[in-house]
């Protein structure tokens, strides 16, 4: 799962941020107002991305903490700042940024600059993930379910089942070939059916399609 980390002194804006990256299913490791605070969670929960305003508490300003950060993580780093001036594209430089976004903020273009950086960190871990209806992601390097950056719990039979339709997300699995690839022994669908329906009763959501007389396909979200 993306990690980001938020520096950000105005607890509104902070929780604002939080809410547009967990509802497209980022995980917020924490929220700190201050550079001390910042490298200490840097330590902790080695993100993959951080999110500095300019103007934070402490006697560094989020441009001066960039710099420290670099001597010990390669994350990117994000400016949010009220102002985009010279000055600012050049402490942007000094830092190594990945970029700055203006305040207020704008929803799309926080989701584009972070979908970019995401999709650049899944390229570089060679990380496969599928994005699924509903807000829930398949990361088949752990082979686990996620939502809001939370694991969703489930048996390992529903995690193979949901890791073998995402393997063919863009055709329908015969029920033959589920069921073989869970039990291995005869075919009886009223397993297979109790496995689905308790992924949806788990999950609070529907994202297999049945075709009817064939076997299923996961629903995918392209967006």
């Amino acid at each position: 799962m993306y990690r980001i980390l938020i520096v950000e002194d105005e607890l509104i804006a902070a929780e604002y941020l939080k809410m547009i990256l967990e509802k497209k299913g980022w995980s917020v490791v924490d929220i700190v107002d201050n550079g001390l605070d910042a490298l200490e969670s840097i330590r902790k929960y080695n993100p993959h991305l951080i999110l500095m305003d300019i103007m934070i508490k402490g006697p560094k300003s989020g441009c001066e903490v960039a710099i420290d950060i670099r001597n010990i993580s390669n994350c990117s780093i994000v400016f949010t700042t009220a102002y985009a001036d010279d000055e600012m594209i050049s402490y942007a430089m000094d830092a190594k940024a990945d970029g700055y976004i203006i305040k207020p903020y704008n929803e799309r273009e926080i989701v584009a600059i972070i979908s970019l950086l995401s999709a650049k960190q899944n390229h570089l871990n060679g990380t496969k993930i599928s994005k699924i209806v509903g807000g829930f992601y398949f990361n088949h390097e752990t082979n686990l379910l996620y939502k809001s950056g939370e694991i969703i719990k489930l048996g390992s039979n529903a995690l193979k089942l949901i890791q073998t339709l995402c393997d063919h997300k863009n055709s329908c699995v015969s029920y033959e070939q589920l069921y073989m690839t869970l039990w291995h022994d005869e075919i009886n669908l009223k397993k297979l059916q109790m496995v689905i329906y308790r992924i949806r009763e788990i999950c609070e959501a529907d994202f297999f399609e049945n075709i009817n007389g064939i076997g299923y396909q996961i629903k995918i979200d392209y967006k």
